[in-house]
């Protein structure tokens, strides 16, 4: 066991520490036993995997770390940022910043500890690379993409249709279905009390103005209550509507396009995920209009949004989604049209039908993991301007000198002139 030989070797190693930013190493890792831990619990399935006691000396891709740590600390991160940048803006004062940058410690830290992640060329690469993980797999399986991401946490709820594993195992395993009284109080009831408390406060935000409006009105006041639920679910309602109708846009055309475009499926997803984006920011901005330009409750509003949607999304899966059907069939044929020679037989139409439900809450999902990449690679991509970031970087990562730090990799002549050419 290694001692520290005096006070003087204690400080520097307590300095090294600090530099090499290992409080926000610590958030991160917590945050990830708390998650492994409450997946356990509900889901069950741990199983113990060998780390070799090492740290990354490669370079890992955007997309890669996403998928990875999305679950376990970005997604929780997030929405804790959205009720900081409320508190923030409502009653800002120093001590906030140490949650900042608690917070902050969930977003970035699994990219912080990637060897050579502020390197431009590779940045810019990085996110080239993850919008092609966002759009693949529409038009053919493709278990490195954002819908195979999506459809195996998924799959921790619903499961794998029995009779299907007898004819044909999955690539991805077999994983049994939770149980309901394991997941009901952490997947179902803890979503429904947070989207009723967030609710109750953006009432009590406008309670006052609502007497002032109901003293001028001669009584008749704007109902608070229905102008949030109406903000929550309006774009879960467009999404249902544009699915619906690209679904038969596939199904009529699809077959026939397929021969002459074979992306045609990854098309119609990209033209319906991009309306889906859309409609969230416009109804950000519609709630900021209505706001009167103030910005504390329209962050506000937004926030009664994400807990609610996220309250009626772990209802829908939890209690009505049935369990998952093959590898990636159903998913390839609704954006493809293709539905025959997939092997459904008579679950064709209940696929039909369960497939529809699952692309209203993809597409909710999918606007959320865009708008949650996109912050997180815009404040990345400050650190990528700081001149020789990489040296610093590296020297903070592994407290080498600069003539001895792991090396990039060599790429050739080519192959360099390649990638600057893709990265402009």
């Amino acid at each position: 066991m290694l001692t520290e030989q005096g006070f003087a070797r204690a400080i520097s190693r307590l300095g090294k520490q600090f530099l090499s930013l290992s409080p926000l190493y610590e958030v991160q890792v917590t945050q990830v036993y708390f998650n492994s831990l409450m997946t356990n619990m509900a889901y069950g399935g741990a199983r113990y995997i060998g780390t070799g006691r090492g740290f990354a000396t490669s370079r890992l891709s955007f997309s890669t770390l996403f998928s990875r740590f999305s679950d376990s600390s970005i997604y929780f991160g997030i929405r804790l940022m959205l009720l900081l940048t409320f508190f923030s803006a409502a009653y800002w004062k120093w001590p906030v910043l140490y949650f900042w940058i608690s917070i902050a410690a969930m977003l970035i830290t699994p990219f912080l500890y990637n060897p050579h992640q502020f390197v431009m060329t590779d940045f810019i690469l990085d996110y080239r690379d993850w919008l092609r993980w966002l759009g693949a797999g529409n038009s053919e399986s493709n278990t490195n993409s954002w819908i195979s991401h999506c459809r195996l946490t998924r799959i921790r709820i619903t499961g794998y249709k029995r009779k299907r594993l007898g004819e044909r195992t999955p690539t991805t395993g077999f994983i049994s279905r939770a149980h309901k009284a394991n997941v009901f109080f952490t997947e179902i009831l803890l979503p429904l009390i947070m989207a009723i408390i967030m609710l109750v406060s953006y009432m009590f935000m406008h309670s006052r103005q609502n007497v002032a409006d109901a003293a001028n009105n001669n009584g008749q006041v704007n109902s608070t209550l229905i102008r949030a639920l109406i903000i929550s679910l309006a774009p879960v309602v467009v999404n249902f509507a544009i699915t619906i109708c690209f679904f038969f846009v596939s199904f009529s055309l699809g077959p026939c396009c397929a021969m002459c475009l074979p992306q045609f499926g990854k098309v119609i997803a990209g033209i319906v995920h991009t309306i889906a984006v859309v409609m969230y920011v416009a109804v950000f901005l519609l709630l900021w209009v209505i706001e009167d330009w103030n910005l504390t409750p329209t962050i506000m509003g937004l926030i009664c949004q994400v807990f609610v949607q996220r309250a009626i999304f772990a209802i829908l899966q939890h209690l009505l989604l049935s369990r998952e059907f093959g590898e990636d069939e159903t998913n390839v044929a609704w954006w493809t049209g293709r539905w025959y020679g997939k092997g459904m037989g008579g679950w064709a139409f209940t696929l039909t039908m369960r497939e529809w439900m699952c692309k209203v809450i993809e597409c909710s999902v999918f606007t959320a993991d865009v708008l949650t990449g996109h912050i997180i690679l815009f404040f990345l991509s400050v650190f990528t301007l700081i001149p020789w970031v990489d040296k610093w970087h590296s020297a903070m990562l592994f407290w080498l000198r600069p003539s001895r730090q792991i090396r990039p990799p060599i790429y050739s002549l080519k192959q360099r002139k390649q990638r600057r050419r893709s990265a402009i």
